[in-house]
Formats: C-alpha cells, structure tokens, sequence
C-alpha cells in the first residue's frame, strides 16, 4: 500500500521519478507551507484543505490544482 510520496514515486522509471521529483520540489519551494500526502491515490499537497495533486500515468505526468489556488491566480490576471 502506497503511503508516502515517496512509496508513490519509487516503482517509476528513473527518468520518470526524476521528472516526478523536480515537480514535487517546485511544490515544496512555491508552498513551504504545504503538508505532503497521499489522496485519491496519488501525491498531494495540502494548505488548509486540498492546494495541488500530481501524478505519473502510462503516457504523462498529470498537475491537477485544487479550486483555491486557481481562484487566487483569478484575482492576479
């Protein structure tokens, strides 16, 4: 059972976990604030409820932000 980001990454190619590894480090830098976990199955980060979630599929690697920090980029544009 996956329980950790680290579990998650592991069993990915290396080229794969690095590329994995690189987004989970822009998230610690952009959030240091954030708190790691696993949701749904797959990395998150969480900042006063759900703040991004990310994951490595057959064929991508998927950024899925939660509904917070979409709105906040709103009132920036």
């Amino acid at each position: 059972m996956i329980k950790t980001i680290d579990d998650y990454i592991e069993p990915f190619p290396k080229d794969v976990q690095e590329k994995l590894e690189e987004l989970r480090k822009v998230i610690r830098e952009e959030a240091p604030e954030a708190t790691e976990k696993i949701a749904y199955g797959i990395p998150t980060f969480t900042f006063h409820g759900n703040l991004v979630h990310f994951g490595g599929f057959k064929t991508h690697i998927g950024f899925f932000p939660a509904s917070s920090p979409m709105d906040e980029f709103k009132k920036r544009s």
